[in-house]
């Protein structure tokens, strides 16, 4: 997270949207859209036992900022990512807009789809 801040860069739009090698999220893209990437975190929260990121191509700040068929493809996208990966349960969860308000690191629309392992719970700054 530290080189992500000093350089001053969007990691999302540098290593998804405009494809330039991975510098800052290493983990491979496990499913991709027209609109939408999904991959595991790089800094998964504790007790999950799995921890995925959901990042619209487009760089957008807030919900209110996506098209249509951007929110359709999200919803499209969250089914076939649990139907894939077997997900019975998890916790959507989408920051937007000010890091410093809303406890995210990344100033880019993304969703978090948490599954938590299931011995302790995943405890995560919200605010």
């Amino acid at each position: 997270m530290k080189k992500i801040i000093s350089d001053g860069v969007c990691p999302f739009c540098h290593d998804f949207v405009d494809k330039e090698k991975p510098a800052y999220h290493l983990n491979p893209v496990l499913i991709e859209t027209d609109f939408w990437i999904v991959t595991r975190n790089a800094w998964p929260y504790a007790h999950t036992k799995e921890h995925l990121v959901i990042i619209i191509k487009r760089h957008i700040l807030i919900p209110e900022e996506m098209k249509d068929e951007e929110i359709l493809d999200l919803w499209n996208i969250i089914k076939k990512v649990k139907q894939e990966l077997k997900i019975t349960h998890s916790t959507l969860l989408m920051r937007s807009d000010s890091t410093g308000m809303t406890g995210a690191t990344v100033q880019h629309l993304h969703a978090q789809l948490v599954v938590s392992a299931g011995e302790e719970p995943v405890i995560t700054r919200i605010g």
